[in-house]
């Protein structure tokens, strides 16, 4: 089969992997559900200049992701398959432009083929698949803008140089001036084995004219409304986020360190020692060497930063992927590696197996223990057919195996909602006995989640949890007292025992953590039920 069918089989099989059941849960704290109620409560108010999370202007991020997502409410509903539709897209999104990036970098198509199977392989991908975030569109607007700047240099056709600055600029859009650390990084670095084909001219200040206008659309509205967001965009939700820990989000300089390798698996355990053995011709290898320059500089600086979540560094295994298919093709994979690879795959397919008969507090279904039959028999058909020694065989078993863990996961998470932190079954509960017409009232807790599932506003009680601290400087009004009650303010505290005295009313709580001075709440309801760790009181 050619490499080009074999491409299109694989998108296929991507896509249908990455869909079959990315709507069979509901949106999960915390993430996926902040970002998927910010772009309800958007296309529910129509206002598209301030995002609001639980009726509360949000600022943290630039609104592209929200834009895409009403965009996916408008197609297939206030969902989660509405929600998480076009991060599926952008995957495989990513996967072409890493194929096209490949191919032009190298000029192989079986390179560029394995660039994209080695990238769908990764763990990291499989995660950023199943929640609604900013970073696998800034992944995908990374490795576009990367392959576009190629195409740029290698031909001197200026319509690559504004697609260029249209890139950087909806990665702007999307997560602000983190979209120039992977790609400008690895610009520079080509910028020293490819000469530029023109000189500097008029389409340059163009381009940075369409980044500059499309970059900062939001920004300058907002800015103009409200000179004080500017301090606000640089100070706080950039210079903050890389030098305190004002999110609650540090990690130690090592944090990186250790997860990558599991979340890169099985490739991340193989590419130390591809670099290593062959590292006397990898010196003299120019491309590889700007692909590795895009990773090291980024990781590093990822690593010193003190805000890190896992999806930060996703964007580096686009590049990763493809010096690792390169590798593969000069050198080739061992027998060490070739173990490597099995004994993951091998792993995911007995840990499918026996996931059933072992206790976890999780419900396994049955169809986990047939995808990893499905495995099993993919990885003894495939050492039968003699092809473990082959290159090409041991990738496919990767992808194999990453196939599995992408719909088995997506099987036991909608089996599994509370556990993982869904409140889906929550709203079905207050649906299925006609309580949501009723006040929501939530303890303690941010939960967009809920307020996305019964889509409606729902009334978070504040005694303390820093979640509950909410950046309220832009408010121009009280209304948003509405949506957060301070039980520690004597004022508010009367308030709320008024409305609670004239109206019906559902209380949740989490794991029973309401306090001796607070279960006066409990006077008003005379039902419980009790939800895994949440408890409903009505």
């Amino acid at each position: 089969m050619g490499t080009a069918p074999a491409f299109l089989i694989f998108l296929c099989i991507c896509a249908i992997s990455l869909f079959i059941n990315v709507g069979s849960y509901g949106v999960v704290e915390t993430s996926d559900a902040r970002y998927a109620e910010i772009s309800r409560e958007m296309l529910e108010s129509g206002n598209y200049l301030h995002p609001s999370l639980l009726g509360i202007k949000h600022y943290h991020k630039p609104p592209l992701t929200y834009y895409i997502t009403t965009i996916g409410y408008s197609l297939f509903g206030v969902t989660p398959f509405g929600a998480r539709f076009f991060i599926q897209l952008a995957i495989i999104t990513q996967l072409i432009f890493i194929y096209l990036l490949s191919l032009e970098l190298f000029n192989n198509k079986k390179t560029a083929l394995w660039s994209a199977l080695i990238y769908f392989s990764f763990p990291i991908v499989l995660i950023s698949s199943r929640n609604l975030t900013t970073d696998p569109y800034l992944a995908t607007f990374a490795v576009s803008s990367m392959y576009t700047w190629v195409k740029y240099r290698k031909t001197g056709l200026f319509k690559y140089l504004y697609f260029f600055a249209v890139c950087l600029a909806l990665g702007f859009l999307t997560k602000g001036p983190l979209i120039f650390i992977v790609p400008l990084v690895f610009v520079t670095a080509y910028n020293f084995v490819e000469p530029p084909k023109t000189n500097f001219n008029v389409h340059h200040i163009f381009s940075l004219l369409i980044f500059i206008v499309i970059a900062g659309s939001w920004f300058f509205l907002l800015v103009k409304q409200n000179p004080g967001f500017l301090k606000y965009f640089i100070g706080h939700q950039t210079v903050d986020r890389f030098a305190s820990d004002v999110f609650d989000r540090r990690k130690p300089f090592w944090y990186y360190f250790a997860i990558a390798p599991g979340v890169g698996l099985p490739w991340l355990f193989i590419l130390p020692s591809l670099l290593w053995k062959n590292r006397k011709t990898i010196v003299n290898t120019k491309l590889v060497l700007v692909l590795s320059a895009g990773v090291a500089f980024p990781f590093l600086f990822f690593s010193i930063a003190s805000s890190k979540l896992v999806l930060y560094i996703l964007p580096l295994f686009s590049l990763i992927a493809i010096i690792i298919a390169q590798l593969i093709k000069e050198y080739g994979l061992n027998k060490a590696h070739s173990y490597i690879i099995i004994l993951y795959a091998v792993s995911l397919t007995v840990s499918g197996l026996i996931s059933v008969i072992i206790p976890s507090g999780f419900t396994t279904p049955c169809s986990v223990t047939f995808l990893a039959l499905c495995l099993g028999i993919v990885i003894y058909i495939t050492y039968r057919a003699n092809k473990t020694g082959n290159n090409s065989g041991l990738i496919y078993i990767a992808f194999a195996a990453s196939v599995f863990l992408l719909v088995s996961t997506g099987s036991m998470i909608s089996e599994n909602q509370i556990q993982i932190n869904s409140t889906q079954p929550l709203s079905d509960f207050i649906k299925e006995h006609k309580l949501e017409a009723r006040e929501i009232l939530v303890y303690n807790r941010r939960l967009p989640s809920l307020s996305f599932h019964l889509q409606k506003p729902i009334v978070s009680l504040y005694d303390g949890n820093p979640g509950l601290k909410r950046e309220v400087q832009f408010e121009e009004n009280k209304m948003w007292k509405e949506n957060l009650v301070n039980l520690q303010d004597n004022n508010e505290l009367m308030k709320l025992k008024e409305r609670l005295d004239n109206m019906g009313s559902v209380l949740i709580v989490y794991k029973n953590r309401l306090p001796d001075n607070r279960k006066w709440l409990l006077k008003y309801y005379v039902n419980k039920k009790d939800m895994n760790k949440w408890q409903i009181y009505y």
